[in-house]
């Protein structure tokens, strides 16, 4: 007994990988040796293997067991070793989902997946750009990066988590950043003076655009901004998109005012209630906007824009770009008919 005690202890330190090598070659080879003890009991390696697993894991059906002497010790053999073996080896597997699962949980782990969107600062809007996101696609893969939190902000199977300064480029690449689809930059919560905010924006910005420049790869970035007069410094860097909330509700309040109602629509088109708003590709058979707008009409969608540019609808009869992106109105199985 002390001696499979002090063989068990020494099993237990050794290296993960040449205890599931042990593991393995424990388990094989019992198969086959039991198959040449008792070839008539265990008519194939197979059959061993089976006896052998059942045995292991502790099961035992019973079905088949040795019937010979040197079958038998063989079987008390793997009982005593076997066992104790296996169940090692579960533990260390239990142990290592534990401690990824800690590690996930604390965004220590690298991104693996591609195509995805990375939100940077955890603030409340960035809470319910991400509740939006989950709730209208079910296929988008989120990472969030934050310093501050200490374990991810939301458990969700689409979501992940990289803990550390998004201006770090070492967490960014956690991240992977240049696999990424876009980025959106959400103005720090942390300060209430709007040029600290934006300053901090800025220099996250700048470094992703630099990450894309030093890669030769665009990086799609979406800014917060919180004053419109910072915006020409974004400018400045290439960022793709600015939302500016503090005009944004401003210039909203002044529509709902002269127009009443116009707010409910702004508030339908940004959510996933009704209708909504829809990026889609040109299609073969659209050859001018006319033809796009004839034939999203007719299946119960409303031609919008192509891209930023609102003034198509003066110039319909001008052909569209091959590699244009298309916006319209409409509701979600309209949207799914169009792209199908």
């Amino acid at each position: 007994m002390i001696f499979f005690r002090n063989l068990f202890v020494k099993v237990i330190r050794l290296n993960n990988w040449f205890l599931i090598m042990s593991t393995i070659t424990l388990v094989l080879a019992s198969s086959y040796f039991i198959y040449f003890l008792e070839p008539e009991t265990f008519v194939s390696p197979f059959e061993g293997l089976w006896w052998t697993m059942t045995t292991v894991t502790t099961v035992g059906y019973g079905d088949t067991s040795p019937v010979t002497v040197p079958g038998k010790i063989f079987a008390m053999f793997l009982y005593i070793v076997g066992i104790g073996l296996m169940t090692i080896f579960i533990g260390k597997a239990i142990d290592f989902l534990s401690i990824r699962k800690r590690l996930k949980e604390e965004g220590k782990l690298d991104v693996t997946f591609e195509d995805h969107i990375i939100l940077i600062n955890w603030t409340k809007k960035a809470r319910i750009t991400l509740e939006e996101i989950l709730r209208t696609f079910q296929d988008v893969r989120i990472v969030i990066i934050d310093e501050s939190e200490e374990k991810a902000p939301l458990l969700h199977e689409q979501v992940e988590f990289v803990k550390g300064n998004p201006a770090n480029q070492d967490v960014l690449m956690q991240a992977n950043l240049l696999k990424s689809k876009s980025v959106m930059i959400f103005s720090p919560q942390d300060t209430t003076i709007s040029s600290q905010a934006d300053g901090q924006t800025l220099l996250i910005a700048t470094i992703l655009e630099g990450i894309g420049k030093e890669y030769n790869q665009n990086i799609y970035t979406i800014c917060e901004v919180t004053e419109s007069k910072h915006i020409q410094a974004f400018k400045n860097v290439s960022v793709e998109e600015y939302i500016t909330p503090n005009d944004t509700v401003g210039n909203l309040a002044a529509r709902s005012i002269l127009f009443n109602g116009s707010s409910e629509i702004i508030r339908q088109l940004t959510s996933n209630q009704g209708f909504d708003l829809y990026c889609i590709n040109k299609q073969s058979n659209w050859v001018t906007y006319e033809d796009a707008k004839r034939d999203l009409s007719e299946q119960g969608a409303l031609l919008l824009s192509d891209g930023k540019d609102l003034s198509i609808m003066n110039h319909l009869d001008r052909k569209i770009p091959e590699e244009t992106k298309l916006f319209i109105i409409c509701d979600e199985d309209v949207y799914h008919k169009v792209i199908r």
